[in-house]
């Protein structure tokens, strides 16, 4: 499979021409199973065994968990799938591993801007309305993952030593003691809810411990994030993003004066003071980059918790082996991110005309990668759909791929590994409590509620040596 460029832009290539004014061309050539319709001459399936809003309602996510069955099937009949849902602009569907991770590699070719996420048009429409100027289909803040290079590199900078091994190590005891305290108030025989009662606090605390915000502001950070991200709904009267993270963004203001001020050892201080390229970050670069940092630095990583801890109670068999064997930690901490892929996907465009799998696609339309189907890909992974702490190789893409790799990928690593290194000492037994609720999001999508029943000893185990 190869990606090449084209010649001539596809809208004057006479067989992919389409009649001015007609959505689908009457004149249309049979290839196979497809035909080359209007869309520029994109090749459109005729026949679908699938329905295409179940990759983007929301409420589809929330009311099924993941779309894995639509996803094989695409990845099985149509990997390069141009897609027109209702109420959204149209994007090509990329759900193969090397189709994902090849476009990912290439940010000269592949833009992550302006578009990178599927949002509904009305809620686009809203957005443009609040941030003026910002363009079609594009997030108005500018954040490190819809930054092309040499921006992304030079801002990803600033922040990274924060996420190096070096710095995460001398953390462990602090993560081992907010891991400790948690799991003291989940300890006996209880059902309780591991998203709320676990995997929300767990990340959080860590990230906050590293920016350097305090516990009282934990609470806000956390309901601005589930707001943002569809965990929660906002408060009523709140009609778009910006009045959503608008508390949070008043909060890093007034820490980053503060840090200017009195710097001390912390991200915080680092991100008020840093400078790029001899310059200091505009005030709303330097906001969007702690909100980035704030959000994605837990959100994902609670989702990948809670829903690894559901995977263990649904697949006794795998508990019962990592319980037996706890060497396998760091593995089962590689395939829980597989399992549940918390971000289902991001937004790449060509910036000039290309063919992926013989489709051709123009520059300037939206290839959306869809992760977790890349991490069920059987040319890849063997029985993808079967949960296995021991996998290896799992050259897994939850963390993304390339230039735009997760920056908290080690982070995200740990805290799993460490949770579990506390957990299954004590762990007498574990069982699911009921059926999970999915959130209602087609972007970072994960267990919203998962009920639990567990008995948890009261004793602490022994600190690890390393």
């Amino acid at each position: 499979m190869g990606f090449n460029a084209i010649g001539p832009p596809l809208s004057r290539q006479v067989a992919f021409n389409r009649p001015v004014n007609c959505m689908y061309s009457d004149y249309t050539e049979e290839i196979g199973r497809f035909k080359a319709g209007t869309n520029g001459g994109r090749a459109i399936s005729i026949d679908r065994a699938v329905d295409i809003l179940d990759l983007v309602d929301g409420e589809r996510y929330a009311s099924h968990g993941y779309p894995h069955e639509t996803w094989a099937w695409l990845r099985r009949n149509e990997p390069v799938a141009w897609c027109e849902p209702d109420g959204w602009r149209p994007f090509w569907a990329i759900t193969k591993y090397e189709d994902v991770r090849t476009i990912s590699t290439d940010p000269a070719t592949f833009s992550s801007e302006p578009r990178n996420m599927l949002t509904p048009i009305v809620d686009e429409e809203r957005l443009a309305a609040a941030f003026p100027g910002s363009r079609p289909g594009g997030f108005p803040l500018r954040l490190l993952v819809n930054m092309d290079p040499p921006d992304h590199r030079a801002f990803r900078g600033v922040a990274a030593p924060y996420f190096f091994p070096k710095y995460l190590r001398g953390l462990e005891e602090k993560l081992v003691s907010i891991t400790d305290d948690l799991l003291d108030d989940l300890s006996g025989e209880r059902t309780f809810d591991a998203v709320e009662d676990l995997a929300a606090w767990h990340p959080l605390r860590m990230i906050c411990e590293i920016i350097g915000v305090g516990l009282e502001h934990e609470e806000l950070i956390l309901t601005v994030t589930q707001q943002a991200f569809g965990a929660s709904e906002p408060p009523e009267g709140v009609r778009n993003l910006a009045e959503i993270v608008g508390p949070m963004m008043e909060l890093f203001g007034g820490l980053a004066a503060a840090r200017r001020a009195e710097p001390q050892a912390d991200l915080a201080s680092v991100l008020a003071n840093a400078r790029i390229d001899g310059e200091a970050m505009s005030e709303l670069d330097l906001l969007a980059y702690f909100l980035l940092i704030a959000t994605a630095g837990h959100d994902t990583t609670r989702n990948a918790i809670a829903g690894g801890l559901l995977a263990l109670a649904e697949h006794p068999e795998q508990l019962h082996r990592l319980r037996n064997d706890i060497g396998l930690i760091p593995s089962a901490a590689d395939e829980i991110v597989r399992w549940t892929s918390p971000v289902t996907h991001f937004i790449r465009t060509p910036l000039h005309d290309v063919e992926i799998r013989g489709q051709k696609v123009r520059a300037g339309d939206s290839l959306v990668l869809f992760y977790p189907s890349a991490n069920r890909d059987e040319d890849v992974f063997e029985d993808p759909d079967v949960f296995r702490i021991d996998r290896s190789p799992n050259p897994h893409l939850g963390f993304g791929f390339g230039e735009h790799f997760c920056l908290g990928a080690k982070l995200a690593r740990m805290e799993i590994q460490v949770l579990l290194e506390r957990i299954l000492p004590r762990l007498e037994s574990l069982e699911a409590a009921g059926e999970p609720v999915y959130t209602p999001s087609a972007f970072v999508t994960g267990v919203k509620h998962v009920p639990l029943r567990w008995n948890l000893t009261a004793s602490r185990p022994a600190i690890p040596t390393r």
